[in-house]
């Protein structure tokens, strides 16, 4: 029967006799990782006919008159998957000579109880079959079998020590991890680029492959990253999802990063879960991490994913990742405690096969101000700037200093031309205050306090949209000049660097602009990766 399963390709829920698993049409399966025991292993109950005779052991019957029989070498064999095949086991143990003895015929060592394994030996080990119900793919390999020495091509020798024969064994080696010396990394949902552009500031880090659908901030990634292989297209097409595999298999990608949209994680769409059609995006991503199994993965969201329906979903999408068999931390990290000009709280997650990685702690102790950020730029009124003009002022602070490296040119500050009325109310507005000074007959109908609000230069921004170039939107206008801030300015409160240009029409930059991951942000993300695995610079 189970090679007819197999034959078919079917999913299988077996129970049978715990000895089977070394049965030679069973045991490549178990070894291969293609097959492996369900959660019951060994004890089994099972109720049984009311005219059945009663016996002297594994027998009972309940309060109900209800009559019992209980097997001790039951087994459930599936190719369905597990939480618990995805857990690490536990090890406390340490090798010695006299308590784990070697095989009088065969280079490897007795372990008699699961919880004896010990946690540095990097040979070949004979544990008990019931190790199988903790197996681990990422923490150990199955070598082989112990059992006869001729059942199979996979059963290496009958299991002896000092002349007397042992029970089968199975014999697992821990998994040696490669060292890690670069993460090659997949950015999906890649936008313009801020995440990758972060990543780069850690040496260490290196984006391969992007994919967007929009068109223009694919040009503006690839602009400022032309070693990156850039597709624009739609992940849920099978062309370009194949295509995107086998670049990443090319480029030796080991790490995804994105922040794919979730829109279904309201109390209605609970019901759902990542079944929503409205998340589909973020099942796609799932999908390439299962399909590519990276060492880690990166997922950048809002935060509401987390807090929504009493942390419902960010229960779900943890429960999914790890049964992908990944280490899961995540939480809300405001981007201004990075160094970023600007109160932006994105949920993060760190996803890592074979450890866990905490998020980053603060890299800042004071935090960088709007001024900080973009006072040598205040030079600009209504209409005012090119895409590319010359520096006219000095840098004035530290964040201006490290913004200018690498850029002999000043691009996007152009400033928006705003109607006279605007310009009008904005005058009525004093320095860094907001619509409150304006007449009554002039506020018009946007229902918001912060509309028509200026920037604070001695504070960090709040976060940047995708309308910050309209002066009514919200509080995006310069502290004291009468506009709304520039791209420029804009993408300096992201914190990202004046060489890093954007192209396209204005509203696709604003577009760019206020969807990007902030790039010190992100570096503090890729510092963190690199630091968990030994790589310092």
């Amino acid at each position: 029967m189970f090679s007819l399963i197999v034959k078919y390709n079917k999913q299988y829920l077996i129970i049978g006799n715990q000895n089977a698993i070394t049965y030679k049409e069973i045991f490549p399966y178990i070894k291969e990782n293609k097959a492996w025991v369900g959660y019951r292993f060994g004890d089994m109950a099972f109720k049984v006919p009311a005219d059945t005779m009663p016996r002297k052991t594994r027998y009972w019957v309940d309060e109900n008159g209800q009559k019992w029989r209980s097997l001790g070498n039951a087994m459930w064999l599936t190719n369905l998957d597990t939480k618990r095949r995805h857990q690490e086991l536990t090890l406390t143990e340490h090798y010695t000579p006299e308590k784990y003895p070697k095989y009088d015929n065969f280079d490897g060592i007795n372990v008699c109880k699961v919880k004896e394994i010990p946690i540095d030996y990097d040979g070949i080990m004979g544990v008990p079959i019931t190790y199988l119900k903790y197996h681990n793919e990422s923490q150990f390999e199955i070598v082989g079998e112990a059992n006869h020495g001729s059942d199979n091509e996979f059963d290496l020798f009958k299991p002896k020590i000092g002349g007397k024969e042992l029970f089968k064994r199975i014999l697992i080696r821990k998994k040696k991890h490669e060292t890690i010396k670069e993460f090659c990394v997949l950015d999906l949902f890649c936008g313009a680029g801020g995440l990758s552009w972060g990543f780069h500031k850690n040496p260490f880090f290196k984006t391969t492959v992007a994919l967007d659908f929009d068109e223009k901030a694919a040009e503006t990634f690839k602009k400022n990253m032309p070693e990156t292989e850039v597709v624009v297209g739609d992940i849920t097409q099978s062309a370009v999802k194949k295509k995107i595999v086998e670049l990443a298999k090319k480029t030796g990608v080991n790490m995804l990063a994105g922040g794919p949209p979730c829109q279904g994680y309201s109390m209605k769409g609970k019901k759902l879960g990542l079944n929503d059609p409205r998340n589909f995006l973020f099942r796609e991503y799932l999908d390439l991490v299962e399909k590519l199994q990276p060492e880690v993965f990166v997922i950048e969201n809002v935060k509401g994913l987390l807090l929504s329906a009493n942390g419902w979903f960010k229960k779900e999408i943890i429960q999914t990742i790890e049964n992908l068999g990944y280490q899961v931390r995540v939480d809300v990290l405001n981007a201004a405690d990075f160094g970023v000009p600007q109160s932006r709280e994105r949920a993060i997650f760190i996803c890592s096969k074979n450890k866990a990685i905490e998020l980053p702690k603060p890299t800042v102790t004071k935090r960088t101000t709007v001024k900080d950020a973009i006072e040598d730029l205040a030079y600009l009124e209504s209409g005012e700037g090119d895409y590319e003009q010359d520096y006219i002022t000095e840098a004035k602070s530290t964040y201006q200093v490290r913004c200018r490296q690498g850029s002999t040119k000043l691009y996007n500050h152009k400033a928006s031309n705003h109607k006279q009325i605007a310009i009008d109310k904005l005058k009525l507005i004093p320095p860094e205050q907001g619509k409150e000074y304006l007449p009554q007959e002039l506020l018009g109908n946007q229902k918001f306090k912060t509309t028509w609000g200026r920037l604070k230069w001695d504070e960090v921004s709040p976060t940047i949209d995708t309308r910050f170039d309209a002066s009514s939107n919200g509080t995006n206008n310069h502290p004291f000049l009468h506009r709304a801030i520039t791209p420029r300015e804009a993408a300096r409160i992201q914190s990202f660097d004046d060489r890093f240009i954007f192209v396209g029409s204005k509203v696709y930059i604003r577009k760019q602009i206020g969807n990007a991951v902030p790039p010190l942000l992100a570096k503090a993300i890729a510092d963190q990766i690199s630091k968990s695995f030994g790589l310092k610079y």
